[in-house]
């Protein structure tokens, strides 16, 4: 080792010895005896040094030497004493570390509540709430602690969110609904596919974001929505959050909150919604208008429950008085439900009610000292009164104003009545006519030779497969043809539903049948009555302009369920021992017009 050497590690040494000679200890009110030691940061100037010990140095617990504003601007001294340093109370411990609590500005020893003399510790004492350290610990602890939640959480989100997304796809595989729905249910099916096709949208809902009812209250409508996805007539759909959704202990759905998501038909009634939404439509008219007595009964609660919204609205709104009383509620539901029994339309329900509140709140601006409700409630007691007074007079009939939501099902109910009324008519028409016309052919229920001769070839003659336009053909290549035959009086029913009767000859007919196909008809035969035929088109596209549902619900009210059937139909008439065709008679082309009605009477709301 060289001398070089020796000489800089004993300057080493006596350095470090020096530094440690250098350090002192600040201690008050005097070494004697500490309570409070204040320690610098490193590399602190001697003038801060200085102004941090004039800013900490005091005679006793309370009373400090200086006053900041003698040791400059407060906010300076306060931003250069807390950068430079911290004092320890060295007769106060934390109660976790045992460390002597620190104070970064005397407003921290303040804080503590023992900054007086007669209650500052002078010998060891533990503090009330921990040290600065430990706050920050257990701050740290805290943090990890909330960093652990929240992964954990969105951990447990991603779950429930992928098994939610899951249980709404699982829906696409349930199989077609078993049972029909009730009356009630079906009601509310049909409206939810008018709301739907009037907005142009796959779904409905959520529930809860619609500002009106589907039937007489919104608990109601919650059943009904759990009664149809239950018989799997509807789905939940997107979008949905993780929230409304049920979950078990392990994050696997236990089911969905029927009014926080949006719904829509189930998979199983169609893949191409417009048609599913149009076919399931048809089928919920069809069981509605087997039960219209049960939707007369629903139509008089929805009528009550409307008159009932009415008089409330007409206090709250109109009057700036209370609603009806929760107790009374019943009472004006049965009273107006009792008036529409009695022969009252829901018009006159609204006239009864306005004249009964009007008089209501008159009386109770002439009587003061009134509690609160008692108008509202007066008026139910004189809608009682004023609709017995009634049924023996004229009663005027009001219009329901803008500001009273009814419940969605209502119109849908008064379009569903409407219909029956008018089919009704006209199916009794259209079946007397059938009977008719099927006891005067019943000589010729037994059919002979004909009958085999005119189904040859899977239910056509050849004549049936022969176009027009091929006769016109033969005639121009001077081939022999047999003359077209004599003109006959027919029924042609276009896609568009339109009932035409034409006067043509048999070979056109077929043409004006087969044009919008390959240009051959097939020949149903109607079992009732036998003397009615028709023809439908072969081979014609299925396309939405191309369909018949018209004549598709004629062909079945005659006996053929087969269809749906596309393209113009015909109908025409035939021997009671052959299949050549034949011109209608008055009572057939009657019976057709009648079946017209019908079908047009059933498909109109499809068309809509």
């Amino acid at each position: 080792m060289g001398k070089r050497q020796r000489r800089r590690q004993r300057q080493q040494r006596n350095g470090r010895k020096q530094q440690r000679s250098v350090v002192r200890r600040y201690l008050f009110p005097s070494a004697q005896q500490p309570l409070l030691e204040v320690r610098f940061e490193d590399g602190v100037s001697e003038e801060h040094r200085a102004l941090c010990l004039a800013y900490w140095e005091f005679g006793e617990p309370g009373v400090w030497s200086r006053k900041v504003a003698d040791l400059g601007s407060s906010g300076l001294v306060l931003r250069t004493v807390k950068a430079s340093c911290h004092a320890s109370v060295l007769t106060l411990s934390c109660p976790q570390c045992e460390s002597p609590i620190t104070a970064r500005s005397r407003s921290d020893l303040a804080n503590t509540g023992l900054w007086r003399p007669d209650v500052f510790p002078t010998g060891e004492q533990k503090a009330k709430a921990p040290c600065d350290a430990c706050r920050e610990v257990a701050a740290e602890a805290r943090r990890r602690a909330e960093q652990r939640a929240r992964e954990e959480r969105r951990r447990q989100d991603e779950a429930r969110a992928s098994n939610a997304s899951e249980w709404v796809a699982d829906h696409k595989g349930r199989p077609l609904p078993e049972e029909p729905p009730s009356v009630p249910d079906a009601l509310a099916l049909l409206t939810l596919i008018d709301i739907m096709e009037r907005k142009d949208s796959e779904s409905f809902g959520p529930l809860q974001k619609v500002d009106y009812h589907l039937s007489t209250s919104g608990s109601a409508d919650v059943e009904t929505l759990k009664n149809l996805h239950q018989q799997r007539w509807i789905a939940p759909t997107l979008p949905a959050t993780v929230g409304d959704f049920a979950f078990d202990d392990d994050d696997m759905v236990r089911g969905v909150y029927v009014e926080q998501v949006p719904w829509r038909l189930a998979h199983s009634l169609g893949a191409e919604a417009p048609r599913a939404r149009r076919d399931t439509a048809d089928g919920m008219r069809r069981i509605l208008l087997d039960h219209a007595g049960e939707l007369q009964e629903i139509g008089q609660d929805l009528d009550a429950v409307t008159a009932l919204m009415y008089l409330d609205n007409l206090l709250t709104r109109k009057y700036d008085e209370e609603p009806v009383p929760d107790h009374r509620m019943q009472e004006a539901y049965e009273t107006f439900r009792e008036a529409l029994r009695g022969g009252f339309t829901v018009g006159q329900l609204f006239a009864v009610a306005w004249s009964a509140t009007a008089s209501s709140v008159a009386w109770g601006q002439r009587t003061p000292g009134l509690r609160p409700g008692s108008v509202s409630s007066a008026a139910v007691t004189n809608l009682g009164r004023r609709i017995g007074y009634a049924k023996d007079r004229p009663v005027p009939e009001y219009d329901l104003p803008n500001w009273v939501t009814p419940p969605a099902t209502r119109a849908t109910l008064s379009r569903l009545l409407e219909q029956h009324r008018v089919e009704g008519e006209a199916l009794v028409r259209f079946r007397s006519l059938r009977q008719r016309i099927g006891s005067r052919d019943l000589e010729a229920l037994e059919l002979d030779g004909d009958l085999a001769e005119g189904m040859a070839g899977g239910g056509a003659t050849t004549q049936d497969h022969l176009p027009f336009s091929g006769y016109l053909a033969d005639l121009c290549a001077d081939v022999p043809v047999r003359e077209p035959s004599a003109p006959l009086t027919y029924a042609l029913v276009a896609p568009d539903g339109c009932l035409e009767f034409r006067s043509e000859s048999p070979e056109e007919m077929r043409e004006n049948v087969g044009a919008a196909g390959a240009g051959l008809v097939d020949r149903i035969v109607l079992d009732e009555p036998r003397t009615v035929h028709a023809y439908v088109g072969e081979m014609v596209p299925a396309t939405r302009e191309n369909s018949n549902p018209v004549a598709t619900e004629m062909l079945r009210l005659l006996g053929c369920h087969d269809g749906p059937f596309f393209g113009a139909v015909s109908f025409f008439a035939v021997g009671s021992r052959g299949y050549q065709p034949r011109s209608l008679d008055p009572e057939q082309q009657e019976m057709l017009c009648a079946a017209h009605e019908v079908a047009q009477a059933r498909e109109a709301p499809s068309s809509r």
